[in-house]
């Protein structure tokens, strides 16, 4: 893949969910096809330290993805996007070590109380400890 187009809309959708979760670190799982994100669902962070950490809750990516198959259609599970209380819109450390489906798209946002950035693309790489930046086009 060499470019992630996510529409103005989903973009603005995911900088709601930073500044509503602030402090907290937001997550939500990113519908597509192809290359482009046609939605975003909402998911609960479900980390001990929400503060400091994500864990998108797991049964809502296995309904997420039941549906998606039920459907039919051409959607699927492209990835997921979680925030970055006072940090920067780029993998930490933990985020590292949180991968588990080296296939999925990571996008991250910073937030603080003056606001979301937007967010920024990632690819976890095949040793599946680290990222690399992955062109986003927000449209």
């Amino acid at each position: 893949m060499q470019a992630l187009l996510l529409p103005q809309a989903c973009a603005a959708e995911l900088a709601a969910l930073a500044q509503a979760a602030y402090p907290l670190e937001a997550c939500a799982l990113l519908v597509g096809v192809d290359a482009a994100v046609t939605r975003i669902v909402p998911a609960p962070n479900v980390a001990e330290q929400p503060a400091r950490s994500f864990e998108i809750d797991p049964g809502a990516q296995i309904r997420l993805r039941r549906a998606l198959r039920e459907a039919g259609g051409p959607e699927y599970l492209l990835g997921h996007w979680h925030s970055h209380p006072d940090g920067r819109a780029a993998p930490s450390a933990t985020d590292a070590a949180m991968i588990h489906e080296p296939a999925l798209i990571w996008l991250i946002s910073a937030v603080t109380t003056a606001g979301a950035s937007a967010p920024a693309a990632f690819l976890p790489q095949a040793d599946g400890k680290s990222f690399s930046p992955l062109a986003l086009h927000i449209d």
